[in-house]
């Protein structure tokens, strides 16, 4: 699954080879990834597919049963916290925050790993501990900014409105200083004005330098959102592109509708008059042509 048409030296992000089997089931079965820099990529299919398992293997949720991930070349290990200091930072389909804790808070929780200071300094607080604190406050309240809750700073997590719960899961991914940020579903159960603005928020993370891989149902987002689509099907990959190409195979039209290819332009025939017309490999709809009627 290349995501983008990068030569290996400007990937960040490599997957080669997953497959994920659990006891006599195969979630997974030899799905590639290659991530550009400055690069966003969605993974869509139909539940089940495997996407967020896909997820865990990249940050080392699972251990994948073959195939190796690699970040910028070095070899990812097996322990979430470790991937997470190597650079990849991710959200969950399911808001995942510190509910009692403030805004600001849970962002200094997703900080923690980049202060330095030793047992000694944080057991006596010591001037090395307040710097460290001061300077992690000041970066927490600088991806608030970013995100659009600066001044929502002390407000309880759980009071936030739904969006800006996930968009604070986003500043506290960001607070890890991540190269690689895997975002699953982060519109889910959003209206379109926070959605938008969630795409809008992704595009400033691809222009501050981090790469992303998003997961999402809603396919009009990700193709207006992303450079490449990867389109995963029973733990394989059935498609990828740009979002064009993905857009009109019918494999994927086949996917989501359970329906196969016949069907589906028997029924796209019947609601809009028009007949779908396909390559030479039957694949991808290149045009669309009126019956001619006597």
């Amino acid at each position: 699954m290349n995501a983008a048409k990068h030569s290996m030296a400007d990937s960040v992000l490599e997957a080669s080879g997953v497959t994920m089997i659990f006891g006599g089931l195969t979630a997974l079965n030899n799905v590639s990834l290659t991530l550009g820099e400055g690069r966003i990529v969605g993974l869509i299919g139909p539940n089940g597919a495997g996407k967020t398992t896909f997820f865990n293997c990249l940050t080392g949720l699972y251990t994948p049963t073959r195939g190796s991930v690699r970040l910028r070349g070095a070899q990812l290990p097996s322990d979430p916290a470790k991937v997470t200091v190597a650079g990849i930072a991710r959200t969950f389909q399911n808001v995942r925050l510190f509910p009692n804790m403030s805004v600001l808070e849970n962002v200094l929780v997703g900080r923690h790993i980049q202060m330095k200071q030793g047992p000694i300094a944080s057991l006596f607080h010591g001037p090395g501990f307040h710097r460290g604190e001061r300077a992690a406050r000041q970066r927490a309240r600088e991806l608030l900014e970013f995100v659009g809750l600066r001044s929502d700073e002390n407000t309880a997590a759980r009071n936030l409105p739904y969006g800006d719960q996930r968009r604070l899961e986003i500043a506290r991914a960001l607070a890890t200083d991540p190269s690689v940020l895997l975002l699953d579903e982060p519109t889910a159960g959003m209206n379109p004005q926070e959605t938008e603005a969630a795409r809008q928020l992704i595009f400033r993370i691809r222009d501050i330098g981090i790469s992303v891989v998003v997961i999402e149902h809603d396919t009009k987002f990700i193709f207006s959102l992303c450079d490449t689509v990867s389109v995963l099907v029973q733990g394989e990959v059935l498609v990828e592109g740009t979002p064009d190409v993905v857009r009109d195979d019918s494999r994927v039209i086949e996917a989501y509708l359970g329906k196969p290819r016949d069907e589906v332009a028997a029924d796209v025939e019947a609601a809009t008059g028009v007949i779908p017309r396909y390559d030479d490999d039957q694949t991808t709809i290149i045009d669309r042509h009126r019956e001619d009627h006597p």
